[in-house]
């Protein structure tokens, strides 16, 4: 946690300055660093507002103004990574890989999403696209052309479903079943402030999780209780929990 903490002493400095009047810009966020951002703001009279530039986004930036904002002001591009389809296949993890490995820090890079068709696309800070633009061109063995995108690309959301029987609806037990954990690793993974419900930090291993609430965890992905059916002659609620992949 002592990223976050650097991180929360980062944000802090940044909302002083907003409410000085500047306009404050934030790289890319993931959940827990806009739970952080949004639990701080919100003792401040600061607007804040945030878009990744891609629909249905995980990773986004910030903007904390006391001003009206458009789409543009987030300085994000958008790019197809353009390849032989035919003779390779790219993955998250090796654009990824290959964007860090020439120097890019995370927080410049948002969300990389690979559609069915194997179209390829990612988004980026404005700041940082024009080294992008020069250095980035290979993935893995595969040779690519970049081609920055005006229409909109979406994150489509896909996840797995399975039944579950628990004991309650407790925090700690969906997070045990969700993730196949067991329920003392569940509750350290609580303990260490690495669960988000609804992109707010929650450590309350007893808080009742709702239907469709999403439950993010570090390291983990996200699920959510997609339905809660009948309990079983043994006391056991029978509830279908759904995981992003």
């Amino acid at each position: 946690m002592e990223d976050l903490v650097s991180f929360t002493k980062k944000i802090n400095s940044f909302i002083k300055r907003g409410e000085e009047g500047n306009v404050i810009l934030l790289n890319f966020l993931d959940d827990a660093e806009r739970s952080v951002v949004e639990e701080l703001t919100a003792r401040s009279s600061l607007n804040i507002s945030f878009s990744g530039g891609i629909k249905n986004a995980d990773r986004v930036r910030c903007i904390m103004s006391y001003y009206d904002v458009s789409e543009e002001d987030y300085k994000i591009k958008v790019y197809q990574i353009i390849y032989n389809k035919k003779f390779y296949e790219i993955y998250h993890r090796s654009i990824l890989g290959s964007l860090m490995s020439l120097g890019i820090k995370r927080e410049c890079l948002g969300d990389i999403v690979i559609k069915d068709n194997k179209d390829a696309f990612f988004a980026c800070t404005n700041e940082i696209s024009s080294f992008i633009e020069s250095e980035f061109k290979n993935v893995g063995k595969a040779q690519i052309q970049l081609k920055e995108v005006s229409f909109p690309v979406e994150n489509e959301i896909k996840e797995e479903s399975k039944v579950h029987f628990v004991s309650s609806l407790r925090l700690d037990a969906i997070i045990a079943a969700g993730f196949s954990l067991s329920r003392s690793e569940a509750l350290e993974i609580l303990i260490n402030g690495e669960v988000y419900v609804n992109h707010l930090l929650n450590q309350n291993p007893s808080y009742l999780v709702k239907e469709n609430e999403e439950i993010s965890v570090r390291h983990f992905g996200k699920i959510r209780i997609s339905s809660i059916g009948g309990t079983s002659k043994s006391g056991r609620k029978a509830i279908e929990i759904a995981r992003r992949v």
